[in-house]
C-alpha cells in the first residue's frame, strides 16, 4: 500500500464548523455577485426612469436673446409653438432654425437646449438696404426679402433688374456709392432694362447713363467729367451719357431760362 492511501486513510473527517469555514469564500463570492447584480438593475431601473422622464419634459420656457427691432418675442414663440410636442430632449434644433429663418424678418437663428425645461433662441434680424422693384426688398446679401410695412422703408434706393441679377448690380449700386460719396452725390436708384442698359438715378435729379458694358471705366469717365466741367456749371445738369467710345452727351436742364423768358414776356 502506497505512503499517500496510509495517510488518507488516517486523515481524520473535518468537523462541521472547519466545513461551513471552508464554504464562506464560495458563499461570500456568490453574495458579492449577487449583490452587483442587483446594484445594476437598480441602476438600470433609475436610469430607464430617468430617460423616460427626461425624454418627455415638455418645454416649459422659451427664451429669445438678440436685439430685435421688427420681430416680436411672442410671434417667434408662436412659430415654434406646434413643434414642441416632443419634450426637450428630441427636439430636432436644424427643423427648428429652419422654421424661424423662413420667416420674413430672420437673418439667422441658434437654438440650443437649457435642461431642465428651457429652449435658447437667439436671433439676428435681416434688414433692408434697398427696394427691388415696386414690392420686394433686398438685404445686405442681395437676398430678396418680405417686409411687412413697406411704407416704412419707401425712402429706401430703388434697384430693378431682372431676376437673377440682384446680386451684380447690387455689387454696381455698392460701387456707385463708393465713388460718388466724395464729389457729394448719393445714387437713389439703379435699373438695367431687358437690353442691360444701366441707368443710375442721382439725388440731384441727374439721370446717368452708363450703358450695357465697362461700367468701372465708363463711371470713372463720368467722375473726371464732374469735376473738371460739370460740378461747377451755372446750368443744371439734367442727364449725362457716357454710352460714347470718345465722350460723353449732357443735357441741361432749359427749366430756368424758358421760366426766365416768361416772366420776361410777362413784364413787357
Amino acid at each position: 500500500m502506497s505512503a499517500s492511501r496510509r495517510n488518507a486513510r488516517r486523515r481524520a473527517p473535518l468537523s462541521r464548523g472547519e466545513r461551513l469555514k471552508a464554504l464562506m469564500p464560495r458563499i461570500q463570492s456568490g453574495f458579492s455577485a449577487l449583490v452587483s447584480m442587483s446594484a445594476i438593475c437598480a441602476l438600470g431601473v433609475v436610469v430607464y426612469l430617468g430617460f423616460d422622464a427626461l425624454r418627455n419634459m415638455p418645454v416649459e420656457r422659451i427664451v429669445v436673446t438678440g436685439k430685435l427691432e421688427h420681430l416680436r418675442q411672442d410671434a417667434l414663440r408662436a412659430a415654434l409653438s406646434d413643434e414642441l410636442d416632443q419634450g426637450l430632449l428630441f427636439l430636432s434644433l436644424a427643423e427648428l432654425q429652419e422654421t424661424l429663418e423662413a420667416l420674413p424678418w430672420v437673418y439667422s437663428a441658434e437654438l440650443r437646449r437649457r435642461f431642465p425645461d428651457t429652449l435658447e433662441v437667439s436671433v439676428v434680424e435681416q434688414l433692408p438696404i434697398a427696394r427691388w422693384g415696386e414690392e420686394a426688398f433686398l438685404n445686405h446679401e442681395a437676398r430678396i426679402i418680405e417686409v411687412a410695412d413697406t411704407e416704412r422703408w419707401k425712402d429706401l434706393p430703388e434697384i430693378r433688374g431682372p431676376l437673377g441679377s440682384e446680386a451684380r448690380l447690387m455689387n454696381h449700386y455698392q460701387r456707385l456709392l463708393e465713388r460718388l460719396r466724395p464729389l457729394a452725390l448719393t445714387p437713389t436708384s439703379l435699373s438695367e432694362d431687358d437690353y442691360g442698359q444701366l441707368l443710375v438715378g442721382l439725388d440731384n435729379g441727374l439721370e446717368l447713363q452708363l450703358g450695357d458694358h465697362d461700367f468701372s471705366l465708363r463711371l470713372q469717365r463720368f467722375l473726371q467729367l464732374w469735376r473738371s466741367d460739370l460740378q461747377a456749371s451755372d446750368r443744371l445738369v439734367q442727364r449725362v451719357d457716357m454710352r460714347y467710345d470718345g465722350g460723353a452727351a449732357v443735357a441741361f436742364d432749359q427749366t430756368p431760362q424758358l421760366a426766365g423768358l416768361t416772366d420776361n414776356t410777362q413784364g413787357r
